[in-house]
Order: structure tokens, then C-alpha cells, then sequence
């Protein structure tokens, strides 16, 4: 087989495996969206928060939706019960960059931030990624502790928990989890776990993927092409004979 047609097929292995997997989360990067109080769930500030993604838990949840350009000199909160609710300086934007989310992780306020996902293949594996890191409210002072609960459908995965001190910040983190679909639409969720009450523990979360993982013959066809493109070119090079 000449080189180019071995070109060819690697370049086509590779093409369909990136084709095979298109992310399946609705603006995970959570860039589209409405913000004025920050606030979002459905008893309060219903009309806000990233859209394709919904906080179930009525008027216990208490997740905000940000920007990473304001979210350390929050100036534009209308509500005063909100004054306060923006992170510390120590905070970094995050790799995926523009809006993300916060998490309040006190059990008495947590609530879930979910989106149902859509076109699964039971039996098939997803791998979900993300960015996410911890923090603490600066209306608030005080060592926490918190972690992220992931959920697809009826599976859950912990992230490991952080521990920051007063008006800390840890993270950004990448992670990866991998879940084997039970049904064809299953719900992603993000529960933010955290200690102690009453003084808001949070977690960040930003640049959410979901994607097929490539089944092991796909694999094998990409490693074989780009395996033959080597061998290919080695027997093409020149021989040099030493003077």
C-alpha cells in the first residue's frame, strides 16, 4: 500500500472516531444564558440560570449563575438578601473561560443542577468531563470542605473532596468520569456536597462534555493505521552510505 493511501485510511479512522463522538450536554460550557440576581431555581428567579439546565429542588437549592469577569467584585446584585454572594479574590477563571456555575454544597440549601440527555445507547459507555474546583461565599468566613456528586441516571461518582481555609479557592480540576448507559435519556446531575452548615461551602463547574467512548475495534483501526503510516515512511527513507 503506498504511502498516500495509508494516509488516507489512518486520517479516515481518526475522522470517524471524532465524528462518532459529538458531545451530548447542551451548553456545557454554560456561556448561553440569563443573569440578574444570579439566584437560579424554579421558586425563585425561575426565568434565569444557563440554559438546558435545571435546578429540581424548588426553594432549597441555592446555586448561582456567574461570570468569571465580575464574579470577585459582584457590584450588580439587585437583591440585597444576595449582597455578598461572589467569590473571594483568590479565585481563577477557569480554563473553559466566561460564565460557569456555583454550587452551594450546605446540606441545607444543596440542590442538583441536571440536564437530560438525549440519543444514549444502553449498554454503551460515556465518559463525562468537566472543570471544577471549591470555594467559599465571601458573605461567609470559615475553614469548608466539598466535593461534587455526578450522576448519569441511577450511576454516581464522587469527585475527592477539598478542604480550603477562610475565603479559599481550590481548583480548577479536570475530571473524568466513565458510566455505562442503562436507557436511551438519563439525567446528568451535579450535587455539591459540603461542610459545615451554615457557612457556604461551594463548588465551581465549568466546560461539561458528554461523549461515547470509542468502542476497542475503532481503536484498533486508528493504532493500525497510524501504525502503517510509521512503517511506510521508515522504508521510504533515503538510505545515507557513509563516504
Amino acid at each position: 500500500m503506498c504511502l498516500k493511501s495509508v494516509v488516507a485510511v489512518a486520517a479516515f479512522a481518526a475522522a470517524a472516531a471524532a465524528s462518532a463522538t459529538p458531545n451530548l450536554v447542551t451548553n456545557g460550557g454554560f456561556e448561553t444564558g440569563y443573569i440578574h440576581s444570579v439566584q437560579f431555581n424554579p421558586a425563585f428567579h425561575p426565568t434565569e440560570g444557563p440554559t438546558g439546565w435545571a435546578t429540581t429542588s424548588g426553594d432549597q437549592a441555592y446555586n448561582l449563575y456567574v461570570d468569571s469577569a465580575t464574579v470577585t467584585t459582584q457590584e450588580t446584585i439587585t437583591q440585597s438578601s444576595e449582597a455578598g454572594q461572589y467569590l473571594p479574590p483568590t479565585f481563577v477563571a477557569s480554563p473553559d473561560g466566561g460564565k460557569f456555575v456555583i454550587l452551594d454544597g450546605d446540606p441545607s440549601y444543596s440542590g442538583p443542577l441536571s440536564q437530560t440527555l438525549n440519543g444514549l445507547v444502553a449498554g454503551k459507555r460515556y465518559a463525562v468531563n468537566f472543570y471544577w474546583g471549591a470555594s467559599e461565599l465571601m458573605s461567609r468566613a470559615g475553614p469548608t470542605t466539598d466535593y461534587l456528586q455526578v450522576s448519569l441516571g441511577s450511576a454516581s461518582q464522587n469527585t475527592v473532596t477539598l478542604s480550603t481555609p477562610t475565603h479559599g479557592f481550590e481548583g480548577w480540576f479536570s475530571q473524568k468520569f466513565v458510566y455505562t448507559a442503562t436507557a436511551t435519556s438519563e439525567a446528568l446531575t451535579f450535587l455539591s456536597h459540603g461542610t459545615p452548615g451554615g457557612l457556604p461551602p461551594v463548588a465551581v463547574l465549568d466546560g461539561v462534555s458528554v461523549t461515547a467512548v470509542p468502542e476497542p475495534a475503532m481503536w484498533g483501526l486508528m493504532v493500525a493505521g497510524f501504525g502503517l503510516v510509521g512503517v511506510v515512511a521508515r522504508r521510504r527513507r533515503p538510505v545515507v552510505v557513509a563516504a
